[in-house]
């Protein structure tokens, strides 16, 4: 998302290419888009374009200073990157922890905000977005501000790593002779970059890396994202530049520009709406917006075109010069908005387009002075540094300190221990697609000495979040209890694709448990999953329900639990199967990530919701589960009665806080299931 000089070609100002401003333009419009709610699933790709933009100027510049004065200066190219970059970034960093503390939840919003900022000033805020949230495309990632720092990040990893890489690749053909003698050689080591990594982003995209390597191939990992800029930077080794408009008049390169603009273009507008947020990315669709990108470009280095031409117009131009600080500002006002005002479907819309005063005063007041000092003293740069430095690391130490300890409040510290906390299998890293009798570190088992027969507990997230429960009915009955779950993968062999993880991970993960439970000691097999996978559209009136696309989920699930249940009983195993709890969803949503510090104190964060609305909603698939037990044998454990007494369900009664989301219930609520699971094991084993 760089300003500088980049390489020359027709609509220059200097070496200021204006058809590339204007590609900035289109990219940050592009995110921004998508950000405030415009119809353009694809949008997020703007993030691409800029990444492709980098590789491109970044290479430019450094040829031409290595064809001026025969070397990189490296200690001048990073003084260059932190005015451009980070004093803009401080300020809007400080500014939305300060925003943070009355506006986002002190149940793991403030926690995130604060370690993200500090991950941002530290260049490392994918990484710490990628270990301590979902996906970029999960609900809770609408309530993070600083979500859209992990971009910078890896660009600014980018910029750590490659001006060194290729520069010192010349440096290595100078000594073999001839002034840029080896640029064939520099561009064959960035091509074997790109294609390395844009094969690491396609397996990652294909579900088949090691989990533990997803935080560097993923959607915030640098790996798969090194061709993007790899990509750039290949179109400028290998374009040969229009210098003071040579080329201009040829007419052949003018049609040939302007083929290729027109294609990419065609590129740019097929990703916005062919990309959306279920595509596995980056992988495959990635190539878009980045041979898009390339193409524009290419174009542009090849003669003046009505496509170039229209990139560098005034309005454009004007956007992306202030594509940056557009970026920077845009998120957190859309998030803070949408958290204020969730109801209002413009909110976001309003938000994006207000960013644009906070961009252009930072813009003005921040980016251009700071960059405009040079030549700058190394005391001078000192001073700057500290002062850019310290005060948003201050801030987001403070808040995420204040936050870890509840304000000091004990109606806060209440909330937080069931809200924040992870169930005891997840803690145990027993809840991953690896399954059951493959996972490295052995199963997961607890009271293992114990003589009773096993309980097995097998599902997705939603069986997870029945750890203590099951736990302590082992305890209870000296039996252990053995848990193997994996989010977003229900435990059905079904043709479907699960919500989070590849089909074909989760397919495995439940053949492979499966197979396991077969040949196991016999004892009861606990099947327990969500039954959100299953919501499509309904019109549920009463429990006279005509035939809907749900109907037709739940024939399936319930065809296919019989197989399941039948195959394990044959084996030998008894079985239970669980009923998913009462959701949070639609006209009685339940999100602590939404209850900022001033609701939770209020005590305003707890929902409450009629019994006979949450049975009518779940009724087609919670039959579906009652029929499947009913005709094979199985056990049937189902906790609404004490989630939902008498006729509403509520998140918090008595002092217990039931759940920790709108579809997980809490720690302390599993605990307190543990005599209902006790109960209902000890009756599926007579």
């Amino acid at each position: 998302m760089i300003d500088e000089t980049q390489p020359s070609g027709v609509g220059t100002s200097g070496h200021r290419r204006l058809d590339i401003q204007g590609l900035r333009a289109v990219a940050v419009l592009m995110v921004v888009a998508q950000h405030a709610g415009l119809p353009v699933s694809g949008g997020f790709v703007g993030v691409d374009v800029f990444f492709v933009i980098s590789g491109f100027v970044i290479t430019g510049m450094l040829q031409r200073e290595w064809t001026t004065v025969e070397r990189v200066r490296f200690g001048e190219f990073y003084i260059r990157r932190f005015q451009r970059l980070t004093p803009a970034l401080a300020l809007m960093v400080s500014v939305t922890i300060l925003i943070s503390i009355p506006v986002l939840s002190p149940l793991g919003g403030q926690q995130t905000a604060a370690k993200t900022a500090a991950g941002a000033m530290l260049l490392v805020a994918n990484f710490v977005l990628a270990r301590n949230t979902g996906n970029y495309f999960d609900a809770p990632a609408h309530t993070i501000p600083l979500l859209h720092t992990w971009s910078l990040s890896v660009e600014e990893q980018f910029y750590l790593i490659f001006p060194a890489a290729i520069a010192g690749e010349w440096m290595i053909g100078r000594r073999a002779g001839g002034r840029l003698k080896n640029a064939p050689t520099a561009t064959a080591i960035v091509l074997g970059i790109a294609v390395a990594s844009f094969g690491a982003a396609w397996i990652n995209a294909a579900g088949h890396v090691w989990r533990h390597a997803r935080f560097l191939l993923g959607f915030y990992g640098p790996v798969g994202r090194a061709w993007e800029f790899a990509a750039g930077a290949l179109v400028a080794l290998s374009v040969k530049t229009a210098v003071n408009g040579v080329n201009t008049a040829v007419n052949g390169a003018r049609k040939l520009g302007l083929a290729i603009g027109l294609f990419g273009v065609l590129m740019l507008i097929a990703s916005l709406w062919l990309i959306t947020d279920t595509t596995p990315f980056p992988g495959p669709w990635t190539l878009l917006p980045v041979i898009g990108s390339c193409a524009l470009l290419l174009a542009g280095s090849l003669g003046i075109n009505p496509v170039t031409a229209a990139l560098a117009t005034t309005p454009l131009v004007a956007i992306g010069d202030w594509s940056y600080s557009i970026y920077l500002w845009h998120w957190p006002l859309i998030v803070f908005a949408s958290l204020l005002w969730p109801n209002a479907t413009a909110a976001a819309f309003v938000a994006g387009a207000l960013s644009f005063v906070p961009a252009l005063v930072s813009y003005k007041w921040v980016e251009l002075p700071i960059r405009g000092i040079s030549p700058i003293s190394r005391s001078r740069i000192g001073r700057i540094a500290f002062t850019t430095f310290v005060p948003p690391l201050a801030l987001a130490g403070a808040l995420g300190f204040a936050a870890t300890q509840g304000f000091w409040s004990p109606v806060v510290v209440a909330y937080q221990a069931a809200t924040i906390p992870r169930h005891m299998s997840d803690i145990a890293e027993c809840n991953t697609a690896v399954p059951l009798g493959q996972r490295s570190g052995g199963d997961c088992t607890w009271n293992a000495a114990e003589p009773g027969p096993p309980i097995y507990m097998v599902g997705d997230s939603n069986a997870e979040h029945f750890s203590e429960a099951v736990i302590g009915a082992g305890a209870t009955l000296h039996r252990p209890s053995v848990i193997a779950t994996a989010n977003g993968c229900p435990f059905v062999d079904m043709p479907m694709q699960p919500a989070f993880v590849p089909r074909d991970e989760c397919n495995t993960f439940v053949q492979g448990t499966l197979d396991s439970l077969k040949s196991r000691l016999r004892g009861l097999v606990v099947i327990s999953m969500s039954d959100t996978y299953w919501f499509g559209s309904r019109v549920i009136t009463d429990l006279n329900v005509d035939r809907t696309f749900e109907h037709h989920q739940a024939d399936a699930l319930g065809n296919d639990l019989r197989l399941i249940v039948s195959s394990l009983q044959q084996a030998g195993q008894r079985v239970m199967l669980v009923q998913s709890t009462p959701k949070w969803h639609e006209d009685y949503r339940y999100t602590p990530l939404t209850c900022s510090i001033l609701t939770v104190l209020a005590r305003r964060c707890a929902q409450q919701m009629p019994r006979a609305w949450a049975e009518r909603a779940q009724y087609v698939l919670r039959e579906a589960l009652s029929s499947a037990a009913r005709e094979t044998g199985a056990a049937l454990l189902d906790s609404w009665a004490q989630l939902c007494p008498e006729t509403m369900c509520s998140t918090e009664t008595d002092g217990l806080i039931r759940y920790r989301d709108y579809t997980h219930i809490s720690v302390p609520q599993s605990k307190a299931l543990t005599p209902v699971f006790a109960s209902a094991i000890a009756s599926a084993s007579r």
